[in-house]
């Protein structure tokens, strides 16, 4: 879905941005529904990206998942940390924009992602 190409990349990364934005309006109807919307696209991402890696794959997946879990629970360390001490500089609007900051990477991989797949349709026509 995400990794495929095709426009799910953008939706998905937007998906994400305007509920980080839509948290910063002071009211708890808003902030909920934005916390709703992030963890909608979060899950999002994560399964396609896990379905993606196993597509490429054509061995090796039990490896290859477990490698992607301890990444993907080490990277959710790294970041809880990280927005604790944006927090601490700048407040709650430090923590978002980090967050909007972080969305450039699946971005930018999705946008190679869909590189790679249009090379790949040429070539096999």
């Amino acid at each position: 879905m995400y990794f495929r190409g095709g426009k799910d990349g953008w939706w998905n990364t937007g998906h994400l941005g305007g509920p980080l934005a839509l948290i910063l309006i002071p009211a708890i109807a808003a902030v909920v529904l934005g916390l709703l919307g992030i963890c909608t696209g979060f899950f999002t991402i994560h399964a396609a990206a896990a379905g993606s890696l196993n597509r490429k794959l054509s061995r090796g997946h039990g490896r290859t998942n477990g490698l992607y879990v301890l990444l993907y629970y080490t990277r959710g360390w790294l970041g809880i940390t990280a927005s604790g001490f944006a927090y601490r500089l700048g407040g709650w609007s430090a923590v978002v924009c980090s967050g909007l900051f972080i969305l450039i990477i699946p971005l930018i991989v999705g946008m190679g992602e869909r590189k790679t797949g249009n090379r790949q349709a040429i070539a096999s026509s």
